[in-house]
């Protein structure tokens, strides 16, 4: 098993890698929306969900793998009925053809306490 880590996404507080890969499959740990630098989750549902997303590309890339290897994606929401249908589209416009398995489920109380994040994802991607 090897950890995979890049200062192009937030880090997470303590002992939990950003993801590990094990012969070609890459599992990403609990991601969200914070910048990197900051960990200051956007005001605005869309803009977390695309920081969501260049997140994620930059632990793929660190893993050698990019979006096209994802297969599959699980979704936590804040509230899932209010912030879907932002998230579905930034979705599309990442993902485009390509479409992993996916689930979402709603939950009130996730992330680093004050932070409030919308979303948090888990992924789990193949390098073949």
């Amino acid at each position: 098993m090897q950890i995979i880590h890049t200062e192009g996404a937030p880090s997470h507080t303590g002992p939990v890698p950003q993801a590990v890969e094990a012969g070609g499959w890459i599992y990403v740990s609990a991601l969200f929306g914070a910048d990197p630098a900051t960990h200051a989750i956007p005001v605005e549902a869309r803009d977390e969900a695309e920081q969501v997303f260049a997140n994620l590309v930059a632990i793929l890339a660190a893993a050698g793998a990019d979006l096209t290897d994802v297969v599959r994606v699980g979704i936590v929401m804040r509230a899932l009925q209010r912030d879907r249908p932002v998230f579905n589209q930034v979705w599309a416009e990442r993902f485009g053809e390509h479409r992993p398995a996916r689930s979402a489920i709603e939950a009130s109380d996730f992330g680093r306490k004050g932070e409030n994040a919308r979303f948090m994802i888990e992924v789990v991607a193949f390098r073949g």
